[in-house]
């Protein structure tokens, strides 16, 4: 008796660990990073210049300055998920239909 309960708990346990890992595969693949366009890109690289962070493109910089690199990363952050990324990209978009 306890050896068949030992192996059903070991399959239960295989078993939920292997659907916990079909769970994780799949919120994975919906959670997957989609590919940017060319204009977003280009305003990616736009706004994190406005917020700074070129300066800060060697790693010694960074860890010279910490407070001015976390800064500059907040402030990119903010421009990145606030209006002025899609802003650029129509701008840029406009620019090239020029």
């Amino acid at each position: 008796m306890k050896t068949t309960t030992r192996i059903t708990a070991a399959v239960l346990t295989a078993l939920s660990a292997a659907l916990m890992s079909q769970a994780a595969l799949a919120q994975q693949a919906t959670d997957a990073p989609r590919q940017l366009s060319r204009e977003e890109v280009q305003a990616d690289a736009i706004l994190a210049k406005r917020a700074g962070l070129d300066q800060f493109h060697d790693p010694e910089i960074q860890m010279l300055m910490p407070e001015a690199y976390a800064a500059a990363q907040a402030k990119y952050r903010e421009l990145r998920a606030g209006s002025a990324f899609a802003q650029e990209v129509s701008r840029i978009k406009l620019a090239a239909a020029r």
